[in-house]
């Protein structure tokens, strides 16, 4: 048996990573000495943790990994291998999406550091009662797509005609990306007020006084109409009354460039008593 700094030598891993890939169960050591707490390995443990190197190399995940371990199911390793070839796949085409975007912004001298924070037309209006369908999530922010796709499949199979595109409210009081507390908001034509399912509803949003500008790009730059609108806000006299919320008037859905999405964000604000 080796020790594990013998071990760690021969396989090319530090004794610290050993120890974690005990407790993650990837590769335990035969033997663990109860007086001192000296790990031993044997030889034919080290064609594993060659392996664990190379499944890591292949950017499985320690779940994944042991799973491959765990398992002699070589269809499931080959369809773990399927998934992570399109992964990869995607992550390359993201990069290649990276590269031309700053190879754009050479061309155009663009100056990320210094450029002018673009300005933002403010309306206000009244946005009258109006019949939405809802549902409240809790969701990963990349998964929001494909739960609005499915109110729409719901909204058909109940007969329930919807009008226009979807709203957003967001409530975390800050962004967690995986585990975001949403809720999605598509108008339609009448409402009761009652549940249809456990997971949405009909409901009426009430009258409202309404400041909104439009915000056309990436979402990442978002953040700039909402700075917009809160110092507008601030500066003509009023306050929120009630949670801002997001219209996709044109996004993901469209087969566009992000930066030809459409984004009206809307504040509901009341005038500040004097």
């Amino acid at each position: 048996m080796y020790t594990i700094s013998r071990f760690s030598q021969l396989c090319k891993m530090s004794a610290r990573m050993l120890r974690h890939y005990d407790k993650e169960e990837l590769l335990k050591p035969v033997h663990v000495d109860t007086t001192n707490g000296y790990r031993y390995y044997e030889k034919s443990q080290l064609e594993t943790a060659l392996l664990i190197k190379k499944l890591k190399e292949y950017r499985f995940s320690l779940p994944e990994i042991r799973t491959i371990l765990q398992s002699s199911d070589s269809t499931l390793f080959i369809g773990m291998i399927h998934t992570k070839i399109n992964e990869i796949s995607n992550e390359m085409s993201r990069y290649r999406q990276i590269i031309a975007e700053l190879q754009a912004m050479i061309e155009k001298k663009v100056d990320l550091i210094q450029r002018e924070r673009r300005p933002y037309d403010i309306l206000l209006g009244l946005r009258n009662e109006i019949s939405v369908v809802s549902q409240r999530l809790q969701i990963n922010i990349d998964d929001m797509d494909r739960y609005i796709d499915s109110i729409y499949d719901k909204a058909k199979e109940s007969n329930i005609q919807l009008l226009g595109v979807p709203s957003a409210i967001f409530f975390d009081e800050e962004f967690t990306p995986n585990h975001c507390d949403i809720e999605i908001m598509i108008p339609n034509i009448h409402s009761n007020d009652e549940k249809i399912s456990m997971e949405w509803q009909l409901k009426k949003l009430p009258t409202k006084i309404i400041a909104t500008t439009l915000h056309i790009g990436s979402y990442d730059d978002i953040g700039y109409a909402h700075m917009a609108l809160e110092e507008w806000t601030e500066s003509n006299g009023y306050c929120l009354d009630g949670l801002p919320y997001e219209t996709y008037l044109k996004g993901s859905e469209c087969d566009c460039h992000v930066e030809e999405y459409v984004t009206q964000i809307s504040f509901p604000v009341i005038k500040k008593a004097m």
